[in-house]
């Protein structure tokens, strides 16, 4: 078999076992936060976003990105920049620090502070570039290697259907599809049609990115053919949706508000042992997100949001989640 069609065999049988993944989200699938993941998903889990000009000047705040547990595998690193030696040498970097399953070529995000660095999805309008990230990344690395892209920057520039091409012929394994273009962001209704056409062209695995909120939405998703669903905002407030769609359940009613309260406690142990004693606004951050399907809680954000002091900032979070209670 060749080395090509082994890389494909080798990432459709981990989508095959489970094709839920977690997305790349900063601040988000921190080192402590995937523990949290890791209690619902065995499944693929990706990095936040990684500056591939910080990991080749290897910036120590850059380095902690990439540096990962036991329990984080399977999981890819996905790296933003524009220069393609420059994606070079941060996969060279990556190797030496981290032991990864792979890594994806972030070529979707809208954001200014990526766009300013010539990436992201400022790449969906220079398809050279494209193609020399590609080849230089597939280089560096055997491992898998992906690219997660939107179908273009408006609507009238797709160019998904030229991207898949040049990951083939580059050597990827995998391409991630966020179903809006760039000018999109993250409103609007996504363009099934298009994730349709990609997913019955491809010679490699198709991913989606977005709108996965349930079992629903996962499975109107994997209906168009792809391989597997990446699931994005929806891990903020609910890391157990994971297990929820598995079992065919609505996340919303999955966990008790003490189970939920119980989640937090451990990720605040995590959090501490990150940060030390600043935690508290992480950990506040997070409180209000799992609060989203509760009662009253628009009534325990507003109280959350007015107290600084640790000790009343744990007794308001536990009165909540235990007894119904924002006050």
């Amino acid at each position: 078999m060749s080395q090509e069609s082994t890389q494909f065999k080798n990432l459709n049988n981990l989508l095959e076992k489970d094709p839920i993944i977690a997305a790349p989200m900063a601040g988000i699938t921190t080192r402590s936060y995937r523990k949290i993941l890791r209690k619902f998903t065995d499944g693929l889990i990706f990095t936040e976003m990684v500056s591939v000009e910080g990991l080749k000047r290897e910036i120590n705040k850059t380095i902690e990105y990439i540096k990962l547990s036991e329990k984080d595998h399977p999981i890819m690193i996905q790296l933003f920049g524009y220069s393609e030696k420059s994606f070079s040498e941060a996969i060279k970097i990556c190797e030496d620090y981290s032991t990864s399953s792979g890594f994806d070529i972030n070529m979707g995000c809208p954001v200014k502070k990526v766009l300013k660095t010539g990436g992201g999805s400022n790449l969906l309008k220079d398809l050279n570039q494209v193609k020399k990230i590609f080849r230089h990344a597939r280089k560096q690395t055997d491992k898998t290697l992906t690219a997660k892209i939107r179908l273009g920057w408006d609507k009238n520039s797709y160019v998904y259907k030229d991207i898949l091409q040049l990951a083939h012929d580059e050597g990827l394994d995998g391409l991630i599809i966020h179903a809006r273009t760039k000018s999109d962001m993250f409103s609007g209704e996504m363009d099934y049609i298009s994730l349709e056409n990609a997913a019955k062209m491809s010679p490699i695995p198709i991913i989606c990115n977005g709108n996965i909120t349930d079992v629903s939405s996962y499975k109107k998703i994997m209906s168009t053919g792809v391989k597997a669903g990446m699931i994005g905002r929806a891990i903020m407030h609910s890391p157990w949706i994971f297990k929820a769609i598995r079992e065919n359940k609505d996340p919303k009613y999955l966990l008790s508000s003490k189970e939920i309260y119980a989640l937090l406690m451990e990720f605040k142990e995590y959090e501490m042992e990150e940060r030390g004693d600043n935690y508290l606004n992480i950990l506040k951050k997070y409180a209000v997100f799992f609060s989203k399907n509760l009662s009253n809680a628009a009534n325990f954000r507003k109280k959350i949001y007015s107290v600084s002091d640790e000790k009343e900032m744990l007794k308001t979070i536990e009165n909540f989640f235990c007894n119904n209670s924002a006050l």
